[in-house]
């Protein structure tokens, strides 16, 4: 998306804060006015008192009234300028606040509804850098550089236009020189924007660095690659210090050369001044509120100089914003999508291939399977084969290229995401907790479930024991991704926050795989309470934990190259059989 572009969304989505930004653009107006009080009271006050009170030749008299005159209207001028300086300063921040919030709002959102397919492409310190350092500058820019950009360009109106009133010839040597600033502020602002973009990229690689590490802080113990860790981020870091120094070069090198510029115009104005003194085209009250509206003048056009640079990079981090707010969504359920009433749990995958994208192979190949209400199903194969991809169809995280994927006859493709959802729960083998209490994690399976229910599902996932000795009780907070509390005591909680949702299909990825011999007891038992009525499906990475199973799904290569029962399967001799006795031979 280019820049203009980018300022063209920004426009049309900032149309409801149009009433209020011409109010502040009012408001800006009227303090444009207000400063040209100052140089115009100068003026009287040297024509009128100053010069005739110097000048006894000229037998006048200096004008008392008009000194007061000017000195009461500029006081009420800087006053009343003042306040119309915080109006306009107010509103805009409003607004730009307003919107910042609403995207801020609408980017969450949308990482919350993105496929998974997209989601997996992206590290999570590159969205937070998008979140933290993107929407920071653009922060900055409508918080300090709008309002103050607002002013400086009616100010810089105000005073041209009063200039070219009193003397337009002087006033020609402005427009002389506008085509030099206006190349190079060009030519800086395409310098900036460059630099904020590599800036903003290096530090997205910085920040995605740090979140990695932080998450995998046990493992870089573990190995002991702290040296490691440390020179990786050391040398993000300078990238990241190049290119942000490279980028405020120009920002700070841009207001110098415009000075430059404009200093060339105003020591030209000032020689051409004194000349129209000097030939009696003009008055020294005139010639001094002439200097002071160069004074405005110069002011704003430094100013804005630096409020260039800060808008272009909010522009790019704009650009950047819209870039994940402009990512696919999960596809919408359609105006033909139909409501899916309490289902049975019967499930048929039939001859359903699936990518996860085009560069990548079929991760599955014409899978047919059909596994009734209320049954078992363990998926076991070697790592990569495929069976974490065909649960995750279940949900409709993806979407298969080809074949159906169907509940009781009916095809998800044409059912109502959310009815669908509301009648699956996952057990993953690592349980995200969240930062929060323990009832508040358990309830995250059905928010409006009753204090009652979750005691009740704390009981049947055998939690409530180790709850009950906790401080705080249900009310005790799990820390970041629940790190206060041991591995079967998540495992746990998330086998409650599954059991509170009742639903008709569940999925348990290894729920015990990484557990000490007591936890695993009490989850196999929270989990015999749990299976029974509900169709189930297991992936299992170890043969042992699927002796509840009532049927078994052999998969490799992303095919199902087996079905049947424990006993079967053995008898037949294949590859579930191979795999038995490798993982049990003696």
């Amino acid at each position: 998306m280019t820049e203009r572009q980018i300022v063209a969304r920004l426009a049309r989505e900032a149309r409801p804060y149009y009433p209020r930004l011409g109010m502040a653009v009012l408001l800006g107006a009227v303090n444009s006015v207000l400063l040209l009080v100052g140089p115009w009271a100068l003026g009287v006050i040297f024509n009128k008192v100053i010069q005739p009170a110097t000048d006894r030749a000229a037998h006048v008299q200096p004008d008392l009234n008009a000194l007061y005159l000017a000195l009461a209207a500029t006081y009420f001028s800087v006053v009343l300028s003042n306040f119309a300086t915080y109006g306009t300063s107010y509103i805009t921040t409003w607004c730009g606040q307003r919107f910042l919030a609403s995207l801020r709002q609408s980017l969450y959102e949308r990482l919350l509804r993105l496929p998974l397919q997209v989601f997996d492409r992206w590290r999570p310190g590159e969205l937070i850098a998008r979140f933290n350092s993107d929407l920071q500058v653009m922060s900055d820019a409508v918080s300090v550089s709008l309002p103050q950009s607002i002013g400086a360009v009616l100010t810089f109106v105000g005073s041209f236009v009063t200039m070219i009133v009193i003397d337009w010839l002087l006033t020609l040597v402005l427009v002389v020189i506008a085509p030099l600033m206006s190349l190079a502020v060009s030519r800086f602002q395409k310098l900036i924007s460059s630099s904020m973009s590599r800036s903003q990229s290096r530090i997205a690689h910085l920040s995605a660095t740090l979140t990695e590490v932080l998450q995998g802080q046990r493992v870089v113990k573990a190995f002991g690659r702290e040296e490691f860790e440390a020179e990786r981020f050391r040398n993000r870091n300078e990238d990241y210090f190049g290119a942000f120094m490279k980028m405020n070069q120009f920002v700070f090198m841009q207001p110098a050369v415009i000075s430059a510029i404009l200093t060339l115009g105003v020591v030209a104005i000032i020689w051409l001044s004194a000349h129209e003194v000097l030939v009696g085209r003009l008055n020294g009250g005139s010639i001094m509120t002439y200097w002071l509206l160069v004074v405005n003048l110069v002011n704003p056009m430094n100013r804005m100089a630096a409020f260039v640079g800060d808008l272009s990079k909010a522009i790019v981090s704009t650009g950047r914003a819209y870039e994940l707010l402009d990512l696919p969504v999960e596809e919408d359920d359609g105006a033909q999508a139909r409501p899916l009433p309490r289902i049975r749990g019967a499930v048929e995958f039939d001859d359903v291939s699936f990518a996860y994208d085009e560069r990548s192979g079929l991760a599955l190949r014409g899978v047919n399977a059909r596994i009734e209400a209320g049954e078992i199903v363990a998926l076991v194969g070697p790592s990569g084969a495929g069976k974490t991809t065909i649960v995750n169809l279940i949900p409709r995280f993806y979407r298969p290229q080809q074949g159906r994927v169907l509940v009781d006859g009916i095809d998800l493709a044409h059912v109502r995401l959310a009815d669908l959802r509301a009648q699956v729960a996952i057990v993953p083998q690592d349980p995200q907790l969240f930062r929060a209490s323990i009832a508040e994690n358990i309830r995250y399976g059905r928010l409006d479930a009753s204090d009652d229910d979750v005691r009740a599902a704390a009981v049947e996932a055998n939690a409530a024991e180790f709850i009950a000795q906790l401080a705080e009780g249900y009310a005790t907070e799990v820390g970041e991704r629940g790190v206060r509390l041991s591995g079967g005591q998540r495992q746990r909680i998330a086998i409650a926050r599954a059991i509170v949702r009742d639903p008709r299909i569940l999925i348990l990825d290894e729920a015990t795989s990484a557990l000490d011999s007591h936890s695993e007891a009490l989850i196999e038992q929270a989990l015999d309470r749990l299976l029974p009525g509900r169709t189930t499906f297991i992936i299992a990475h170890r043969l042992s934990t699927i002796r509840r199973a009532t049927k078994i799904l052999y998969i490799e290569n992303g095919c199902v190259l087996e079905v049947g029962t424990h006993d079967e399967l053995l008898a037949r001799g294949g590859h579930y059989a191979r795999l038995h006795a490798a993982q049990f031979a003696l």
